[in-house]
């Protein structure tokens, strides 16, 4: 595989922190599971959505999921404190060494872009409070291509919106699932940082794409 020209980021945990919203979800429905629990649901109803062929606001999902982790815990909580705990979304930090992996891979010369499964405001909101929307090109929402990953649309939009072949791309994310339906190879970095890092051990079948002495 050459090196490729595009790096695709996944959002969520692959370059912000889910931690302040787990902690929120956790302590509002008492129990450490209940974050995972939500994620996990939100996971299964989006791709319910996409294998059925419908597509619906990924904010909408997340709230109507909520509901339901909520219940499963005897929980009822008031719509106006539900979307103060979903709005964190749109206050996530970035993880400790995004800022510097991105920098360094901008200077590098790689084209750098971004999708999400969140819509298109929650999706700028996002990285504009991170404050790394400048190192991106463009930032995607699945929105656009009326699917959820890992359907291979939203994908094959990208490619198409940047003129950029698959095999000149590389996705980056932290989710194993998120793998898409055609020729995009996916990298799971340990860390952002270690995408950087000289010592990184890339698989085999990818390249390594840059070196720095920081580690």
């Amino acid at each position: 595989m050459p090196q490729p020209k595009l790096l695709l980021f996944d959002v969520n945990e692959t370059l912000l922190d889910l931690k302040p919203l787990a902690r929120r979800i956790n302590t509002t429905l008492s129990n450490n599971l209940a974050f995972d629990l939500w994620f996990s649901s939100l996971l299964h109803y989006s791709l319910v959505e996409t294998t059925t062929g419908n597509h619906e606001d990924f904010s909408r999902i997340a709230k109507a999921t909520f509901e339901m982790t909520a219940l499963k815990f005897k929980k009822v909580v008031p719509e106006e404190e539900i979307e103060s705990i979903l709005g964190l979304i749109k206050k996530l930090p970035p993880h400790p060494d995004t800022v510097e992996a991105l920098q360094v891979l901008k200077q590098k010369g790689f084209r750098l872009a971004a999708l999400t499964n969140g819509n298109p405001t929650v999706a700028q909101a996002q990285l504009t409070f991170a404050e790394i929307n400048q190192f991106f090109e463009r930032i995607f929402s699945v929105d656009e291509a009326r699917a959820f990953k890992p359907n291979p649309k939203p994908y094959v939009f990208v490619l198409d919106q940047l003129k950029v072949k698959a095999q000149e791309s590389l996705m980056v994310a932290a989710h194993g699932w998120i793998s898409p339906a055609l020729s995009v190879p996916v990298f799971k970095p340990h860390s952002l940082h270690g995408m950087v890092s000289s010592n990184i051990h890339w698989p085999k079948h990818l390249p390594l794409i840059v070196k720095t002495s920081k580690i």
